[in-house]
């Protein structure tokens, strides 16, 4: 199995941040509410409170991406780790990884044959769920990240616009 470019540490970097970034922006409303509060005659709507919902839903967003990115990081670690067990297991059995197949080596082997076609079905099955499962977690890493891109997007053109008022659906 051939590894992506890239690695965990700075995934979980990236997911580090912008979780950071949304925990500031969650501050920032705390400060930003309570002067509001204040300022405001009793029964009067907050003018600010489309604005700070938008600012809500952003930080909501930002944590949200960033949480599936770092535990995109501990998955592609321990995918990587599964991955050295089942080389140290096909090692054993005469066997290797070769992209995403169990193969067998050319040349002559000391394995009895019947014990390596055994182990090398066996192997390949757990080397496909492996494979399987990394996919499943990339695919969902990046319909996350390009929906949270597309909901980003829209927060983005209402604060531009401003039409801060909740949609339906947010």
């Amino acid at each position: 199995m051939t590894s992506r470019p890239g690695d965990p540490a700075s995934v979980s970097v990236l997911g580090g941040a912008l979780r950071g970034h949304a925990l500031r922006l969650a501050r920032l409303l705390d400060e930003l509410e309570r002067p509001s509060r204040r300022g405001r005659a009793p029964g009067r709507p907050d003018p600010t409170a489309p604005e700070r919902a938008l600012l809500a839903r952003t930080a909501e967003e930002l944590d949200r991406v960033g949480a599936q990115l770092q535990g995109f990081a501990t998955t592609t670690v321990e995918t990587a780790a599964r991955l050295r067990r089942l080389e140290q297991d096909c090692a054993a059995a005469d066997l290797r990884v070769q992209g995403e197949h169990v193969v067998e080596p050319a040349g002559p082997s000391r394995t009895d044959p019947a014990d390596r076609l055994r182990s090398r079905a066996c192997l390949q099955a757990h080397l496909s769920r492996v494979v399987t499962a990394d996919a499943e977690a990339l695919a969902d890493l990046q319909r996350e990240v390009h929906a949270s891109a597309a909901r980003l997007e829209r927060l983005s053109e209402r604060a531009r616009t401003g039409s801060a008022a909740e949609a339906p659906g947010w």
